[in-house]
């Protein structure tokens, strides 16, 4: 069942296409599984508890993170205990969920043009690095200009865990603060620039981390917004008591505005799914002129991309602009070059070849087609260093590519001429041009 209504995953789309779209996500991202990060409320008990033995607190500060931490602040313990002795760091980390995924990608892709983060977790970055990309969160409107050269801004007014973690931000006290303070505003200036204009799709923020919701509620300008969607598990009447503020800030102003109860996880990975989508309509389409051309008509929206994982989506960008699977997509659009691909693509769909995964299995034989862009298979071959461990292709077309001569050692004896050394990493694939395997499976 989708989480977006039509209109909702339309105007998003739209905003994808548009460049307008930017994402608000707070501490509760990072919530659901496989990243099961704590809770602040979580957060506040283990401090509490651990605390307990030497100073007996009010219990009250068990369940309020704020509270707790201004404690200690007041106290001048804060950095010396509650950030270096009493917060538990190591529940702190996890793995990156489906939420984090989409986050990365649509960064890294340039579909969103940007992410304002209360995560000072580094889930996002950690699933951008996995995939060598050496994505950095900016803490303020200087490095989110110096860090975008990998990936569109991901601004974390929050802190991070991994840069300068004493100066993260816990409780009101620390406003004060000159850091905190220069953070703050730096941000604010950083959303009077970027944030008109833009559709802001907000995940995470109802969480119990309370007082950031007030931190947004007071930065934010709506002026020039297009609109808001706000997806959360809570109902309406819980968000208004949890965030009265920030709930009719972003109220204000009579533009489209609508509350999606559901996880946000869940819906950033729909959104996610659902561009990846779109990529791969553009891509397909692209190989149309090239089919009409050889008399083979076959029209790419009979390819069920709704029967694809998002994973499968993926790898099928991957493979489009021929980036191998232990790397990131980078393009918010496939390139035209990319026809010969596509074209690849559709004339194994009119050779009646099954989809498997995001390629084919045909004459006995699974298939994998990427993306060669005019350079010499052997050059392309060696830059595909995957893991062994990844699931690989019996065959691997290499569409746009030619055969520039290897040593005859590494030239199979049978048909067509096919690469049979393994390519790196050891998946044993056999590696075909394309003029190769329209030859090998009569094309």
């Amino acid at each position: 069942m989708s989480i977006f209504d039509k209109p909702t995953l339309t105007r998003l789309l739209g905003s994808v296409e548009a460049n307008h779209l930017l994402f608000l996500c707070g501490a509760g991202l990072s919530i659901p599984a496989p990243s099961n990060l704590m809770s602040a409320m979580r957060v506040a008990e283990a401090c509490y508890d651990k605390w307990l033995p030497t100073e007996r607190l009010p219990a009250a500060l068990r369940s309020d993170i704020d509270a707790l931490a201004g404690h200690f602040y007041k106290a001048t313990l804060f950095k010396t205990v509650f950030i270096s002795t009493l917060v538990p760091w190591h529940e702190l980390v996890g793995e990156p969920n489906v939420g984090h995924a989409a986050v990365a990608d649509l960064l890294i892709s340039r579909a969103a043009s940007a992410a304002l983060s209360a995560n000072f977790d580094p889930l996002i970055e950690q699933w951008a690095s996995l995939r060598k990309v050496p994505m950095r969160g900016a803490l303020d409107a200087v490095e989110a200009g110096e860090f975008s050269s990998e990936a569109n801004p991901l601004l974390k007014f929050h802190g991070c865990l991994q840069r300068n973690r004493e100066e993260t931000l816990w409780t009101q006290e620390q406003f004060g603060d000159a850091g905190v303070k220069q953070r703050i505003q730096n941000c604010r200036a950083w959303m009077t620039v970027n944030l008109p204009a833009k559709d802001l799709l907000i995940v995470g923020f109802w969480s119990d981390w309370g007082y950031l919701n007030d931190v947004l509620a007071d930065a934010i300008n709506m002026s020039g917004i297009n609109s808001v969607t706000v997806v959360d598990p809570a109902s309406t009447a819980d968000l208004k008591t949890k965030a009265p503020a920030l709930w009719t800030k972003l109220n204000s102003t009579g533009i489209p505005f609508v509350h999606i109860q559901a996880s946000g996880a869940d819906a950033l990975n729909e959104l996610r799914t659902e561009f990846s989508k779109v990529y791969a309509r553009k891509f397909l389409r692209l190989g149309t002129p090239l089919m009409v051309a050889a008399g083979k008509p076959c029209d790419p929206s009979t390819i069920d991309l709704d029967a694809f994982s998002t994973d499968d989506l993926y790898n099928l960008r991957r493979d489009a602009e021929g980036t191998p699977y232990n790397m990131a997509a980078k393009r918010r659009e496939p390139a035209r070059e990319a026809g010969t691909a596509a074209f690849a693509h559709l004339l194994f769909v009119h050779a009646g070849a099954t989809p498997e995964g995001c390629g084919y299995r045909h004459s006995g034989r699974s298939i994998r087609i990427v993306h060669g862009a005019g350079q010499a298979i052997e050059t392309v071959r060696e830059r595909y260093n995957e893991p062994p461990t990844l699931p690989h292709a019996d065959v691997i077309v290499c569409a746009g590519a030619i055969l520039s001569g290897v040593p005859g050692r590494v030239i199979s004896a049978g048909r067509g001429g096919s690469i049979v050394r393994p390519a790196r990493g050891g998946s044993g694939s056999t590696w075909f041009t394309l003029d190769e395997a329209r030859a090998e499976f009569a094309l």
